[in-house]
């Protein structure tokens, strides 16, 4: 679930949240270093924040391609990774770890 809110068609932001569940498969989610689960399970959880803003969003001239740039930061955050908070894999890795910063910029035409 997303929701986002733009100011003047310029700035935005947008708040998110992700949940995946599932039933417990060892063979499946066996454990395994960074990408496994301790717990069988692929239960995950976490939210997003993003921040993005589009330069030319009020640029009256619509041949121009740039009026299309959106540059932005996202940043990532897991409450719950492959099954549980901490040592999700069984080598020691917790579900923050996983956490991501991304700077983009996309350019639509």
């Amino acid at each position: 679930m997303d929701t986002s809110l733009y100011i003047d068609n310029a700035y935005g932001i947008t708040l998110g949240l992700f949940r995946t569940t599932g039933t417990a498969d060892t063979d499946l989610y066996a454990p395994e270093q960074d990408a496994g689960s301790r717990t069988g399970k692929p239960d995950t959880n976490g939210y997003l924040i993003q921040a993005d803003w589009t330069p030319y969003a009020n640029t009256p001239r619509a041949d121009n391609p740039w009026v299309n740039l959106r540059l932005g930061i996202q940043y990532t955050g897991y409450n719950r990774f492959n099954g549980a908070k901490n040592n999700y894999d069984g080598f020691g890795r917790d579900a923050k770890d996983n956490n991501t910063v991304m700077l983009f910029s996309w350019l639509v035409f």
